[in-house]
């Protein structure tokens, strides 16, 4: 242990004194809130990313002249001119689209067609059809003799669900948005931090195999201790560098939300009263969903599942390092590693958040392969006090992860061992195989 101590200790200064990790550790902070700040000026100020966009309507039916809503991005200019007419206009002048409109597409709902230079885009065809549908429908509604006053107070309908979890203290507020929300973030940072220290270890490896440096130091320690000790080492680099990104992205998270909240109040708008009522509700709501959040349960398994996680596939970035002489060769066999990683990131957003508690959410939160990613996104969904009907789950998951970690240590070890040592040879999914049963 001694040995894998000091190799895990000259790994974890040799990295945090290097001018890359210092101006990436205070970087990365700054570029978070940056991001954070652009999405969020993008987000109130509409008309940065949206062009203002003019469309000629040649509406033969007679229907639609004159009815078809605008906003600030997309206007409407009626034409009688044919159709090959208003398509030279559209080359020629400062026009978006043309949309032409048969005789019979009020009645078939057919016939419609949007005359676009360059491909429309899925928000332009969802705009146009809907106010297309919003004009049939006012008019069928009129043929029943329902006035345009009921027809509006029917589309403003909006009913808001409450949801709400029944406890064994009580009832209590979900936090479906929150929990859903707080999950991604975690995951996100596991996948991210993986995938950087992983290629890490795999990198450094490779250098000193090709560098022939590992043939002195294997003259003292043994191939495990070297692999244990860089594994180790770069992981306490990792947890160091998201520890001050966590502190520093907090502060400046903060300046950066009450800045642009200041910018927001002083936006001024017809209906600013009505607006700022809403947002106040919608962060009272946020607020209280927080509140709902088991912070301790979230944190530490998110601790849990980001050194886990990082053990589990480092020991495999370890063992293709040392079963390679370049770059090039590291693509068969990193193919496999990193698949399971993509494949939880994505079921993650589809199959798992529709579902947290469901039977395949359930088995891929065991798998060790995919349980840092989908685990960290199901632990928000366990709120409240310990409740075996979840609790068995994260200790299950845990043990399987620690079982993983032990089963993959092994097989690595034991690559590592040869693989370390060889060189100039082009190694094979069977070579591999081969080496686990290998005697020392």
């Amino acid at each position: 242990m001694n040995k894998i101590f000091l190799i895990a200790g000259r790994e974890f200064f040799s990295r945090v004194r290097k001018k890359s990790f210092i101006v990436m550790t205070l970087l990365g902070p700054l570029l978070i809130a940056g991001f954070y700040a652009l999405i969020i000026y993008l987000s109130i100020n509409e008309e940065i990313s949206n062009d203002l966009k003019r469309i000629i309507v040649i509406d033969e039916s007679g229907v639609f002249r004159n009815k078809l809503r605008e906003n600030n991005f997309y206007k409407f200019s009626y034409q009688d001119e044919p159709l090959d007419a208003a398509r030279l206009q559209l080359r020629n002048e400062d026009y978006f689209a043309v949309l032409y409109i048969p005789k019979t597409a009020a009645d078939s709902l057919r016939g419609f067609k949007l005359i676009a230079a360059t491909q429309t885009s899925w928000k332009d065809e969802s705009y146009i059809e809907d106010k297309l549908n919003k004009v049939i429908s006012d008019i069928k509604f009129a043929q029943h003799g329902i006035e345009q006053k009921l027809i509006e107070e029917i589309n403003n309908t909006s009913v808001v669900l409450e949801s709400v979890r029944d406890t064994k203290e009580g009832l209590e507020k979900g936090s479906t948005a929150v929990s859903t929300g707080l999950g991604f973030i975690g995951a996100i940072f596991i996948y991210m931090f993986i995938f950087i220290y992983g290629v890490q270890i795999m990198r450094g490896v490779m250098e000193e195999k090709t560098n022939r440096i590992v043939e002195v130091i294997i003259s003292s320690v043994k191939p495990f201790e070297l692999m244990m000790g860089k594994i180790a080492g770069i992981a306490m680099v990792a947890l160091l560098q998201f520890l001050i990104w966590v502190v520093l992205s907090t502060v400046l998270g903060g300046g950066v939300t009450g800045a642009l909240s200041a910018k927001m109040s002083m936006v001024q708008d017809a209906g600013a009263a009505v607006s700022q009522t809403g947002k106040a509700a919608l962060l009272s709501d946020i607020i209280s969903q927080a509140s709902q959040i088991n912070v301790w349960l979230v944190g530490g398994m998110f601790l849990f599942f980001f050194i886990t996680g990082y053990l589990f596939y480092g020991a495999l970035f370890a063992a293709v390092g040392a079963a390679v002489d370049s770059e090039t060769d590291t693509q068969q066999f990193m193919l496999p590693i990193t698949i399971p990683l993509i494949l939880a990131f994505f079921l993650a957003q589809t199959v798992v958040v529709s579902n947290p508690n469901g039977s395949l959410a359930t088995w891929l939160s065991m798998v060790p392969f995919t349980s840092p990613i989908i685990m960290m996104v199901r632990v928000p969904f366990f709120t409240g006090a310990w409740d075996w009907s979840w609790g068995w789950q994260i200790i299950a998951s845990m043990c399987c992860m620690l079982l993983g970690i032990l089963v993959t240590t092994w097989m690595a070890g034991r690559i590592y061992r040869i693989g370390i040592l060889l060189y100039g040879k082009k190694i094979t999914y069977k070579e591999l195989g081969k080496w686990l049963f290998y005697k020392a």
